[in-house]
């Protein structure tokens, strides 16, 4: 199969990486030229084939037969591209940022492995392939998530994204499972010609739910944040491309479904809480990659906002652009934290003007994820807004005004990480602390500066995108009225954070500001609901477990009952003829007294 070519490049190096673990001088070189042949692959396929579906035969049971399904269909091509593309800039990127020998094998193998299964999932056409890549994004996840096993923060951050997503993988197997018994197929081609039928919606729900869990959205948001103490190349590559993404392509490929089944309102409930989480969130965080972890789950739910609108253009739009920006801000915050001595606390970092080449690209960056015209991020984002604005409806002029507060919510929390680390040390930390920003290695200096070219240049998409995608519903759209109420929105957010972080140089949430932050920083009782949740799932595992003990201790002392009965019915039959003279006498008797009374 033509499409699978792909994943053989990173799959090879994967495992040259493992044996070679060695030689670590070429286990990154090895992984490099990988992800750079997986990206040519990409790129033929891209511009070469349109719509080709192949599929082979897994196995067969009985009269059924499993197949392996791929599609190089346009929307298919446009995922697998922006993988390919992200991994080469991810691997180079962790030369200079991962430093120790012993680490390089594993790493290059698992994030190998990692960015195969995403290019996997990204073209297949049943749930069959589709399920098997989903599954290893899993796994690689939770390798990568937990990689550094010393530090017991990431062990529990790396068993949280894991339990969180097999509750996602139980809920897509459970689908896929209704979806068979009831039409015998696991094409997504075929779902569009099926009879609607209970199971149906059913198996929908449960998918999103999957989609949901994957992508991170409410109330399945904490994991993505937790997952931070992972390291900064694979948060990089994990929130612009790989395995968050997998949830809304998911939706955007099930779509039309969910539009004939009436469904997709579900995505604009659970899209807009989830947003104003993830924004509420990162204004309240002060960790340096968590706030740019919740600013995803706010991506995201936009993202699931503008399907449940039936605006896939806008959607895929913000998805396009995203990669670019998200990747970017991670490893602006990666070298950050590497010239400050590995330093997390927004708080704590100083001086991030001292590379400029770094301070202009987590500008750039900054700049599109706050909806700065013309950068890209401004067209993703007002792209949903427009699709959001129907003036005629109160409740899409309520949805309207809490998109466009999540919007302000944004360009506050993006500027204050932007400015705080601009701050200078203060003498009394400026002779202890080590920061040096002169050797931060190229390595981790270049890619960034690619990314920062294809976020200007990624506005672009806003008018090609309809040419290069033949997708449902109109075409993104963004108006006069949109950009001048998102430019407003951008230059007060701005003037806030100037405001409170440069002006007054707060230094986050006070004693005085315990309300605000409790508001705000939602994460904790979403923790909390996640520890009551499981100690109710307890109590009732707990209660199922007595109630199965007591019935097998029911069970067994009936059976010895019975035992001890049948002995003496046995004992009995002695062949003795008198015995069974009286014993008939008084089973006679026993009649005539029943039925005289």
């Amino acid at each position: 199969m033509l499409a699978l070519l792909v994943i053989v490049p990173l799959i090879i190096a994967a495992f040259l990486a493992l044996i070679l673990r060695s030689r670590t001088d070429i286990v990154k070189y090895i992984a490099l030229a990988g992800s750079l042949l997986s990206l040519l692959i990409a790129a033929l396929l891209f511009f070469t084939t349109s719509n080709a579906v192949q599929s082979f035969t897994w196995f067969t049971a009985g009269q059924y037969a499993l197949h392996i399904t791929t599609t190089t269909a346009p929307l298919n091509m446009m995922l697998l591209l922006i993988v390919a593309f992200i991994a080469p800039l991810i691997f180079a990127y962790s030369f200079g940022y991962l430093k120790t020998p012993s680490e390089q094998g594993r790493y290059y193998f698992e994030i190998c492995i990692f960015a195969a299964s995403m290019m996997l999932f990204s073209i297949s056409a049943n749930f069959i392939s589709l399920f098997i890549a989903w599954e290893m994004l899993g796994i690689t996840s939770y390798l990568l998530i937990g990689f550094w096993q010393h530090k017991p923060k990431a062990q529990l951050a790396a068993r949280k994204a894991i339990t969180t997503i097999i509750i996602g993988d139980v809920s897509m197997l459970i689908g896929m499972l209704l979806i068979w018994s009831t039409y015998h197929t696991f094409e997504f081609s075929a779902l569009s010609f099926v009879a609607v039928t209970p199971a149906l919606y059913a198996a929908m729900l449960l998918i999103a739910v999957a989609a949901f869990t994957k992508s991170a959205q409410f109330p399945f948001t904490e994991w993505l944040a937790d997952a931070m103490e992972g390291p900064t190349p694979v948060s990089a590559f994990l929130h612009s491309s790989t395995m968050v993404k997998a949830g809304v392509f998911l939706i955007l490929v099930l779509a039309p479904i969910y539009a004939e089944l009436h469904m997709l309102g579900i995505f604009i409930i659970f899209g807009i809480v989830s947003a104003l989480v993830g924004a509420l969130n990162a204004l309240s965080e002060h960790h340096i990659k968590r706030i740019l972890a919740y600013s995803t789950i706010e991506d995201l739910a936009l993202m699931f906002i503008a399907i449940g609108f039936n605006a896939l253009y806008a959607a895929v739009l913000l998805f396009i652009v995203q990669a670019f920006y998200k990747a970017l801000l991670f490893m602006s915050a990666g070298s950050i934290m590497t010239a400050g001595d590995h330093e997390e606390d927004l708080f704590e970092s100083f001086n991030s003007t001292k590379n400029r080449g770094l301070f202009i690209t987590t500008v750039i960056g900054t700049l599109s994820l706050a909806g700065v015209f013309p950068l890209s991020g401004f067209f993703g984002k007002v792209a949903i807004d427009s699709a959001a604005a129907n003036f005629s409806s109160l409740p899409h002029i309520l949805l309207y005004i809490l998109l466009s507060i999540v919007d302000l919510l944004s360009s506050i929390y993006i500027f204050r990480w932007l400015f705080v680390p601009m701050r200078k040390a203060p003498l009394e930390k400026a002779f202890t602390l080590n920061i040096n920003y002169r050797t931060l290695p190229k390595s981790m200096l270049i890619p960034p500066t690619i990314l920062a070219a294809f976020v200007i240049i990624g506005s672009v998409f806003y008018v090609t995108l309809t040419n290069l995608l033949p997708l449902p519903g109109a075409p993104a759209s963004v108006t006069l009225l949109d950009t001048i109420i998102e430019t407003i929105l951008v230059v007060i957010g701005f003037a806030i954070a100037y405001m409170l972080y440069v002006k007054l140089k707060l230094s986050g949430f006070t004693e005085k500001h315990e309300i605000l932050h409790g508001v705000a920083n939602s994460g904790a009782e979403i923790n909390g609901f996640y520890n009551h949740f499981t100690a109710f799932v307890g109590l009732i595992a707990n209660i199922v477990w007595h109630f199965d003990h007591y019935c097998d201790m029911a069970l067994y002392y009936s059976s010895k009952g019975l035992v001890k009965i049948g002995t003496i019915l046995r004992k009995l039959q002695n062949g003795q003829t008198s015995l069974y003279v009286a014993a008939f006498m008084m089973g006679l008797l026993a009649l005539i007294l029943l039925f005289a009374l």
